[in-house]
């Protein structure tokens, strides 16, 4: 409800602008903030990523003669290469992923090619140092990634433990991708060997996402029912149990074939495109789904509107801090005075699938084909990139960086978006004339001096809730609900009849909601203090662990309760 009202709201504005201006189209215009020339490199390479610095960080392609570069971007457009990716004696040059930003402040990534074996997986800091922390297929089965506009190489995720997760487009025991992780002690393993088939997934070609569960949610771009041909969504545990959680129908879904990596919502929900089509008409698709497997769709592109609504999503989502998604298509549109423009668009979207244009590309001003997800910078402002500059600059441009201004309010964004009380976490935002932050009203304490990121210790007593950043001016908010998980310490006595009265010790408790005996028998239960709850033991239990749900997660003594007959 409130996302469409937003929408209504935008749409009010819209119409404003058209009884103003006498422009039947007033939807919001990018601001070119670089176009990549020369040695600067060229097409820019998915989505870009914060970091501390409050700056902008992403890579380019490797085309021809020019080699593949990491770069930072101002959020005002002043821009410095990096790093130069160049790749061994005897290697192909080497095709960065995307970065993605870790819990130490580095950057993370994998590359394709640039040593003997298949790419690597790399770490550099926030000055281009880079050290490689695996080399690919030097492992038996180990997988690999190609690029080949279809399959991408993608960067990593990390949990709140510090172990990345990722996977390869090739390779593996069936030489149609792999899950990876590795430990923050360096240690590396496979956890899942995609099969090509109807019951598996095969060729992954989008990051990993985190769910609130702890799990880990992904697309294939083949693989599934009925055919396997059209791609997955799939859940695999850090464990590496796998579940196909849908499989795309090209004729029946709207779309298959999903190159963008999933977005999890502040409903706890995934959204996602889809790139490939089912007959001649079809042109991609947005969808919902639940992290149990229930599949919705959004909206479909297709030949018949290509030309307003734009088409091929090869772009995720991003839910932007005004509650609406948007995205970006590669293909479609039509920019003011021309007939066909094929460049591609921005598109805003709600959760309920209500879909609009929010800009239209132009191949004279401001560049096309923006192939990967925007990103939204804490200062409320959209990025993204094209593959291709402007016509008619001198020398001629190689993709730009471009920002959009939709009106979102500024942000704060913690990393990572859970924690225990005690532990610290990444702020991210602007703490220019800041007085205090909060944990769903509670104070805490923080340290750094910077404007653009503070670490941040989890108060005692917090609960999950809304991180705020308070001015004299007003306060900033975090996108999304911070989970405070429950830390369970001891409980006593250690055995009893039904009916003894058992003291839970902990941290966090007072947000419980249930406490579950081993076999799913709930307990009544009494708050005492955030650190303590009394339960009853109740009929029908039996010898095992005491579980503790929450607000912000459940967690299971690490010890029995013994029953006394």
């Amino acid at each position: 409800m409130e996302t469409d009202l937003i929408r209504t709201k935008k749409n009010l504005i819209k119409l404003t602008a058209f009884v103003l201006l006498g422009n039947s189209l007033m939807a919001q215009a990018v601001t070119t903030l670089h176009n990549l020339v020369g040695t600067e490199g060229r097409l820019p390479h998915g989505q870009l990523v914060q970091g501390r610095d409050g700056n902008l960080y992403g890579t380019t392609s490797p085309v021809g003669s020019v080699v593949a570069n990491a770069f930072r971007i101002t959020p005002t457009g002043a821009y410095t290469v990096l790093r130069t990716f160049v790749p061994n004696a005897g290697s192909l040059p080497p095709s960065p992923s995307p970065l993605m930003l870790g819990l130490d402040g580095n950057f993370y990534g994998t590359t394709t090619h640039g040593n003997a074996a298949g790419g690597t997986l790399f770490k550099m800091t926030p000055a281009g140092a880079v050290t490689v922390l695996h080399q690919f297929r030097t492992v038996l089965n180990d997988g690999y990634s190609i690029d080949n506009g279809i399959l991408r190489p993608t960067p990593p995720v990390q949990t709140a433990d510090g172990t990345l997760y990722g996977t390869t487009t090739s390779g593996g025991q069936n030489g149609v991708g792999i899950v990876y992780k590795l430990t923050p002690s360096g240690i590396y393993s496979i956890i899942h060997h995609f099969v090509f088939g109807v019951s598996d997934g095969s060729r992954p070609s989008a990051p990993l996402v985190v769910g609130n569960d702890g799990n880990l949610y992904g697309t294939t771009t083949i693989g599934g029912q009925p055919t396997a041909s059209s791609g997955t969504v799939f859940r695999i545990t850090p464990g590496g149990t796998i579940k196909i959680l849908h499989s795309f129908n090209a004729f029946t879904d709207g779309g298959h074939q999903p190159q963008a990596p999933l977005v999890k919502g502040t409903d706890g929900n995934f959204y996602g495109t889809t790139f490939g089509r089912g007959d001649l008409n079809a042109q991609g698709n947005i969808f919902k789904i639940t992290p149990a497997g229930v599949y919705t769709r959004l909206h479909e592109l297709d030949f018949f509107h290509d030309v307003s609504d734009g088409a091929y999503p090869s772009a995720g989502l991003v839910q932007a801090s005004d509650g609406i998604f948007y995205g970006a298509t590669s293909r479609g549109g039509v920019a003011p005075g021309l007939f066909a423009n094929d460049a591609g668009v921005v598109f805003n979207i709600t959760k309920l699938g209500l879909y609009d244009v929010t800009h239209t590309f132009d191949k004279s001003i401001d560049g096309a084909r923006p192939l990967y997800s925007l990103v939204q910078h804490t200062n409320g402002k959209l990025y993204g990139t094209t593959q291709f500059s402007k016509t008619g600059l001198v020398p001629a441009g190689n993709g730009s960086v471009f920002s959009l201004d939709v009106g979102a309010r500024p942000f704060a964004l913690a990393q990572p978006s859970s924690g225990k009380a005690g532990g610290t976490i990444g702020l991210f935002g602007n703490f220019t004339g800041v007085t205090s932050i909060t944990f769903n009203g509670i104070p805490a304490t923080s340290a750094g001096v910077g404007n653009t990121y503070r670490t941040v210790t989890i108060p005692a007593g917090a609960a999950t809730g809304v991180i705020k950043i308070n001015k004299p001016t007003g306060s900033v908010s975090g996108l999304n609900t911070f989970l405070v998980r429950p830390v369970s310490t001891s409980f006593s006595p250690a055995s009893g009849k039904v009916g003894t009265v058992v003291a839970l010790t902990g941290k966090s408790l007072s947000q419980t909601t249930a406490v579950t005996f081993s076999n799913g028998k709930k307990a009544v239960f009494t708050l005492v203090s955030d650190n303590q709850l009394n339960v009853n033991v109740p009929v029908g239990v039996v010898t095992g662990k005491i579980s503790i749900t929450t607000k912000g997660g459940t967690v299971a003594s690490a010890t029995n309760f013994s029953l006394i007959p």
